[in-house]
């Protein structure tokens, strides 16, 4: 199933999809349509019983054959183009999207409020109103390279993109970065190497944005080095905006070595560091690994883009620090 690696990244992979559903979406819908009374608007929710769904739904053969490539040793992204769910009902589409998750971890709703799991990135009306501190998923434009649940204490180890509408408008490239490429990067310069040492020790401040914050009023801050090992592997988290505001609330920590490092960083990712670029079209899938890849897009215009996101932690629900918690049935 494993397409060729793109030049830029090695470890980042697209490919089209190689095996047929046949009546295993049927049978997904149903095994989900038995545990969850209530959708919650599509977006499904961590249910109290996650760990026994996720024991049917791997017997399901199709869930298999993803669970294998997806969690292939090495591999740091993979695009499957053509992933078959572009006929499905939204209800139907998203519930095979969980279930996917599911087979791969445990999907988490890390917006407090809504406690939704399948997250809508697509504009939304009203969403740059004053003195509101918007996430990438609420606007059109670029996002910047970041990584998810930056500002949460313990970000999911992996997501999914689904592409419900590609823009139109020729922008929305999806971007991904490996962690090892920003290093190699760092390392070649003192100013670089010292920043990464400086960014492995000390505790930045990451800002929750507005959307996932459990009130509008509230700031809610996270404290947390920008690097970690992660046994023989260098993870981040990332989100230049969130750090920034997250100085502005914590300006005690607004040190300039810091500042300087947290400048470089942004500028070696920004503009230096090699990425994969893509248009992905309808009816693909993304997945990577979220703590040693960043993300983000090209910038576009078409309002009507659409696409689906899910956030995975290896940690059940019931076990894991922080907002994502088992709440329905």
């Amino acid at each position: 199933m494993m397409g060729a690696a793109l030049k830029q990244s090695p470890r980042i992979f697209v490919t089209g999809r190689d095996f047929d559903w046949g009546q295993d979406q049927s049978t997904i819908v149903a095994i989900v349509s038995r545990y969850f009374s209530d959708y919650n608007g599509n977006g499904f929710y961590p249910h109290p019983d996650e760990v026994a769904l996720q024991r049917e739904l791997l017997a399901v053969p199709a869930l298999q054959q993803l669970r294998r490539h997806l969690r292939h040793a090495g591999v740091r992204g993979l695009a499957i183009i053509g992933l078959g769910l572009a006929g499905l009902a939204e209800a139907e589409r998203n519930a095979v999207l969980y279930a996917i998750a599911l087979s791969l971890g445990f999907p988490t709703s890390t917006d407090q409020r809504t406690q939704r799991v399948a997250w809508d990135i697509r504009a939304r009306p009203g969403s740059a109103e004053q003195n509101r501190f918007v996430t990438f998923s609420e606007r059109v434009g670029n996002a910047d390279m970041h990584t998810d649940s930056s500002f949460y204490p313990m970000p999911e180890e992996q997501f999914l993109l689904y592409v419900v509408r590609a823009a139109q408008c020729g922008g929305g490239a999806s971007l991904l970065i490996d962690v090892d490429a920003i290093h190699a990067e760092l390392q070649r310069t003192e100013a670089g190497r010292a920043s990464f040492e400086l960014l492995s020790e000390a505790r930045v401040p990451f800002r929750v944005p507005s959307v996932y914050a459990a009130h509008d009023e509230q700031v809610e801050i996270e404290l947390a080095p920008v690097f970690e090992r992660l046994g023989d592997s260098l993870a981040m988290r990332w989100r230049y905006d969130s750090i920034l505001k997250g100085l502005v609330a914590r300006p005690a920590l607004d040190t300039p070595p810091l500042r300087a490092a947290l400048t470089l960083l942004n500028e070696v990712i920004e503009q230096r560091a090699p990425r994969f670029c893509e248009h992905l079209p309808d009816d693909t899938l993304l997945w990577a690994d979220n703590r040693r890849t960043l993300h983000g897009r090209d910038t576009y215009t078409d309002a009507a883009r659409h696409l689906i996101r899910i956030r995975i932690g290896d940690t059940p629900n019931a076990e894991r620090v922080g907002p994502s918690g088992v709440a329905m049935d």
